[in-house]
Parts: C-alpha cells; sequence; structure tokens
C-alpha cells in the first residue's frame, strides 16, 4: 500500500471542501493518507501526525494550496526530500500545476507510477548577522535581501567563487534558481530560465545604475555577499519566508546543493503551454 502525505493549507478556501472527494477517492485506490496533526481534525477516521513523522512514513507529500504551500513543503522535510504533487488553490500555481477537478486523476496516475517527476535544484544559504551564530535554510524559488525599515539605500558587496563582482548600490538583491525565475527575480527584470537549466539569476531591485543588470551564474557557482556597514538594514526572505533582519555587516553565502527536490506532474503536463497560460502570452495573429 502507498502512503500519502498531505499538507492542508487552511487558509485558502475550498480546501477543506475537497478533502470528502480525496479521503473517498484514496480508499478506492487503496492509498494510506497520512494528515499532519492540527487544531481542527479533518476526519476522525484519519491518522494524524506531527511534521516529522509524517514525511519519514510516506512515500509522497500532496499538497492542497498554492505554491507557497509546496514551498513550505519543500523547506520542512529536511534531509529526506521526497516527491511532491500540488493541488493548485492559489492564483498563478506554477508549481502546484493540478488542478482542482484533475485531482482523482492524478491519484490514478499516482498509484500507476504514471506521474512526470520533475527534478528541481535547491538552494543551500547561510546567513548570519555579526556576532550572532549562523543559520542554515534550503530553498526551491529565491532568496530575497530586500528594503528593511529604511527607505534608504543598500550596499552589498557581492563576489563569486571567491571573486569580487561588484558593489550594488540598490534596494535589494535576489538570488533566484530557474524554477524560481517566473517569480521575483522576473519582476526585478530577470530571465525565465528553463526548470532543468544549471544556472542561478542575480537580479539586482531598482538598481542605481542604469548598466547594472541581472546577472545568469553557472551552477556550480558560490555566492558571498556582505551588507556594507555604511549600508541600511534589509530583511532576508527564502522562499518568501522572513528569516532575519540582516545588519551592516551581516554576512550571506548560498550555492547550490546535492538535494534535489521533485516535482510531480501529469502525464500531459507542458511547462511552456503552462509559461504561455500563466504570463497571459498571446503572440501576435495571423489574419
Amino acid at each position: 500500500m502507498k502512503t500519502l502525505a498531505v499538507i492542508v493549507n487552511e487558509d485558502k478556501s475550498g480546501t477543506r471542501e475537497l478533502l470528502p472527494a480525496l479521503i473517498q477517492h484514496a480508499k478506492l485506490l487503496e492509498i494510506k493518507l497520512l494528515f499532519e496533526t492540527t487544531e481542527q481534525p479533518i476526519d476522525s477516521d484519519q491518522i494524524y501526525l506531527p511534521c516529522e513523522e509524517l514525511f519519514s512514513q510516506a512515500d509522497a507529500v500532496l499538497t492542497l494550496g498554492g505554491d507557497g504551500t509546496l514551498l513550505s513543503a519543500v523547506r520542512r522535510m529536511g534531509d529526506h526530500p521526497l516527491p511532491l504533487l500540488g493541488i493548485n488553490f492559489g492564483k498563478l500555481g506554477f508549481l502546484t500545476s493540478v488542478t482542482q477537478d484533475q485531482m482523482p486523476k492524478a491519484l490514478d496516475a499516482w498509484i500507476n507510477d504514471d506521474l512526470v517527476p520533475s527534478s528541481r535544484q535547491l538552494l543551500e544559504c547561510t546567513f548570519q548577522n555579526p556576532g550572532e551564530e549562523p543559520q542554515q535554510t534550503r530553498v526551491l524559488n529565491d532568496v530575497v535581501m530586500s528594503w528593511g525599515k529604511s527607505s534608504h539605500i543598500a550596499n552589498l558587496d557581492v563576489s563569486v567563487n571567491g571573486q569580487q563582482l561588484t558593489t550594488y548600490t540598490c534596494d535589494g538583491l535576489i538570488i533566484s534558481t530557474p524554477t524560481g525565475s517566473t517569480g521575483h527575480s522576473l519582476s526585478a527584470g530577470g530571465p525565465i530560465l528553463s526548470p532543468e537549466t544549471d544556472s542561478l539569476v542575480l537580479s539586482p531591485i531598482c538598481p542605481h545604475s542604469m548598466t547594472v543588470r541581472p546577472v545568469v551564474l553557472a551552477g556550480n557557482s558560490e555566492l558571498d555577499i556582505r551588507l556594507a556597514p555604511h549600508s541600511k538594514s534589509l530583511v532576508l526572505a527564502c522562499d518568501g519566508q522572513p528569516m532575519l533582519e540582516m545588519v551592516p555587516g551581516a554576512t550571506l553565502k548560498t550555492k547550490f546543493c546535492a538535494l534535489k527536490a521533485e516535482l510531480l506532474q501529469m502525464p500531459d503536463y507542458n511547462y511552456w503551454e503552462v509559461l504561455r497560460n500563466k504570463l497571459h502570452w498571446r503572440g501576435s495573429s495571423v489574419e
């Protein structure tokens, strides 16, 4: 019997309403469902476990929510990431590409090993303020250093593989994986990378020079970023989650790690079709 860990974002409208159909279809397919321990149990007949036990006992993870729900699951799985299947209850749904009405077909495909795996690179990030202990996390989409409590300029010293790149004078900086290239980095003028690309993107936010543009770096690059002594403080967010208020002298080191996340897609999934639809690309018509 296959076991599926289910992560439900109850803040998303419609997630709880889909659960009876999910539970019923899982019973038909003899799929064992594991739910995360919550204050409001979904169904008294279901199994509820703390986060760590939930992932250690499952074969894959099903998320009900938006892309943020899936990103949260990746972050919490630690050193043993499981394949992830996301049912979209959000707006864009680049990562959670399965629609709600496709849920039964998605479970059918999973039980028959017909879902298509897509391997995605993860960034390993180490960050710390002066005099504090370093912290570490992994991200699937992006790392963003931005704004903070002041509207003043930020100054960021950036090195690649030990060699100085530049000092950015800007409002912030985005380090994006190929998966995250359609997110915040794209809004800052960065390129869209195919998910299979072995590269990362460095995109300054509102740079104070017209010659400063996003940079595409090789996948084996190690980035060292230091908030200059005379800079304002910035907020560090990893996959959209605030992690630290970075003060002058704070450092961030990031590189791709050996672990990868595996996203499960429907057999007819087409990344470029999803991209066209989500970004509303219409192209030119020929009469």
